[in-house]
């Protein structure tokens, strides 16, 4: 029963909003074309602001083995050099992400395709709490009551690359939804990596990002130090309108 309350009162913390012109707005979204005219979160937003390092890990809802065994641990190490892990708390890769992340304490987000009076999927609710309790924030760009829609997930993964400065695939099916972040990355001129294919049996989004131009490829632990190291030398990119003409 202590359980059940404990989420009940997480997860029934305040609902607060920001826009881009006030001082705790994500300031890599910030520099976003797209960006939303006004965020909803709850929890510790400051989070973005107050660290300049954070990695948007991501995969497929229906994993291998070593998919699963690879983000939890890809999780930790990122929690280990002291990154805000991002993603969308779908069943699969981000929720192990997530996981390994606050097994090392390490501070987490989540973005969310509905209004922050509920959570989806229902069953990840825990960790919903968990990133809560650790200091993370929940975030949406749509008001409290709204429902989760299917378009709504593809613009919720605009945000995930959007507030990052760097984007991890563990793995993904080259159809599957995780191409989606992938293509905003790009748009958005966002360092990307992906696990080799053939360390996750084969995926075949892993390999076809493989193959890409500009898309990191790892295959050793010091991939993975190296790519975050990268991103912590990264200087952050702002896309530019026709009003910063004008």
């Amino acid at each position: 029963m202590s359980k059940i309350n404990g989420i009940f009162s997480a997860l029934n913390s305040q609902i607060n909003t920001c826009a881009p012109e006030d001082t705790q707005y994500p300031r890599l979204l910030r520099l976003s074309l797209k960006k939303p005219p006004l965020l909803y979160y709850r929890g510790n937003i400051e989070i973005f602001n107050n660290n300049k390092n954070i990695l948007a890990i991501i995969g497929c809802r229906s994993f291998s083995e070593k998919g699963q065994q690879l983000s939890y641990i890809t999780g930790q190490k990122a929690a280990e050099n002291n990154f805000i892990i991002v993603n969308g708390l779908a069943t699969g890769c981000d929720c192990e992400a997530l996981k390994g992340a606050l097994n090392k304490g390490g501070k987490c987000a989540v973005i969310l395709p509905c209004g922050l009076d509920q959570i989806v999927p229902k069953c990840n609710e825990s960790i919903a709490k968990d990133v809560l309790e650790n200091g993370g924030c929940l975030i949406s760009e749509y008001p409290p009551g709204t429902k989760a829609a299917r378009y709504q997930y593809v613009e919720r993964d605009r945000l995930q690359s959007g507030i990052s400065n760097g984007i991890l695939v563990v793995e993904t099916h080259e159809t599957g939804g995780t191409m989606h972040t992938v293509n905003y990355a790009k748009k958005q001129h966002k360092r990307l990596a992906c696990y080799y294919g053939e360390i996750i049996g084969f995926s075949s989004g892993n390999q076809a990002l493989g193959q890409e131009k500009g898309i990191t490829t790892l295959m050793t632990e010091k991939d993975l130090t190296d790519f975050f190291h990268q991103i912590k030398q990264e200087i952050p990119y702002k896309q530019l309108s026709i009003q910063d003409f004008l």
